[in-house]
């Protein structure tokens, strides 16, 4: 009896056992291309060698060290700013041509007059340029400006560096836009779930802060980067003597006979108003003054007559006698 039941099960254990070996076989074939693809996707992205599986402890080693950052996320390198000054004052013997001569220059190089003012003595100019050069070209401007001068009277450069406030600046700036993507982030969560306005509005309000103080540091950086790449030249030219003419040619005796004739009828008008005041204002004051003064002259006439004292006379001693004609006084 028990041989007639070893007899099946052998046969049972047989029968699994090439299910199981065609099984892996079907198993195999059927997933031989995905595995396929996702080791090519792998070892696109760096966690398999060329090998394949024998890469595999190649990409353990690889997994375990430490990943680099993205390449987005690094800070770029940034060149140095320097922002340079210069101050220049040139004696020139024609300012005017000179100044024209700048102007193309400097328009030639790439850059642009910023301000210019022109004041004149007598019959020349003297001109004041404020220029903006690129800084490349910024020594090539100097020499070329001093070629154009007889004397160079004053010559004053600076530079001031503000690398280390740019790159502040701009690590400032890439945290708030991180920071601005993650609150971005999680308003657009907030408006999915349908929460309380309240909180909606308080991430809005403090990513509409975040946004404002990302394009006030972007405007102070694009400023350095102007100021850097721009360097700045205040050039004033003047002329020098042997410029000037030897003789005044500004006396000019027509423009003295109008002077002369505008200063008489200045004159006469203001003698034309000197006598209008006087007639109706100062004689009129005159009149009551002088009234004034003979009233009061006739009252005190009147009136100060009985107040008089009049010296006493003797009845005894009769009029004095008259004084001999050509002598001397008698003796009382």
């Amino acid at each position: 009896m028990q041989r007639f039941l070893i007899l099946p099960l052998a046969v049972l254990m047989l029968s699994m056992g090439g299910c199981r070996k065609e099984a892996g076989v079907g198993g195999f074939a059927t997933q031989s291309a995905p595995a396929s693809s996702d080791s090519a996707k792998l070892r696109s992205l760096g966690y398999l060698g060329a090998g394949g599986e024998g890469a595999a402890p190649a990409a353990s080693a690889q997994q375990a060290k430490p990943a680099p950052p993205p390449p987005g996320k690094q800070a770029p390198a940034i060149p140095r700013k320097l922002l340079r000054t210069v101050d220049l004052q040139l004696e020139v013997k024609d300012s005017r041509e000179v100044a024209r001569r700048v102007e193309e220059l400097v328009n030639r190089l790439g850059g642009y007059v910023a301000a210019s003012n022109t004041q004149r003595q007598g019959e020349l100019f003297v001109y004041t340029l404020t220029l903006r050069v690129p800084a490349d070209h910024l020594d090539q401007a100097l020499n070329t400006f001093r070629s154009f001068a007889v004397r160079i009277n004053r010559e004053h450069q600076a530079v001031e560096d503000v690398t280390e406030q740019y790159i502040d600046l701009d690590a400032h700036r890439r945290t708030l836009e991180a920071t601005e993507r993650e609150l971005a982030a999680l308003l657009a969560e907030s408006r999915q779930k349908g929460r309380k306005a309240d909180e909606i509005m308080e991430i809005y309000e403090k990513l509409t802060e975040i946004r404002t103080q990302i394009e006030q540091i972007r405007t102070q950086l694009s400023s350095y980067d102007k100021l850097a790449a721009l360097s700045t030249v205040n050039l004033e030219l003047v002329p020098t003597e042997s410029a000037k003419p030897v003789a005044d040619t500004s006396w000019h005796p027509s423009d003295t006979v109008r002077t002369s004739i505008r200063n008489l009828i200045d004159f006469l008008r203001w003698l034309v108003d000197f006598l209008i005041y006087a007639v109706i204002v100062l004689l009129p004051v005159f009149l009551v003054i002088a009234a004034a003064v003979l009233i009061l002259r006739w009252l005190w006439r009147r009136l100060g007559r009985p107040f008089r004292r009049k010296p006493p006379v003797s009845p005894d001693s009769g009029p004095p006698p008259p004084p001999p004609p050509g002598g001397a006084p008698a003796a009382p």
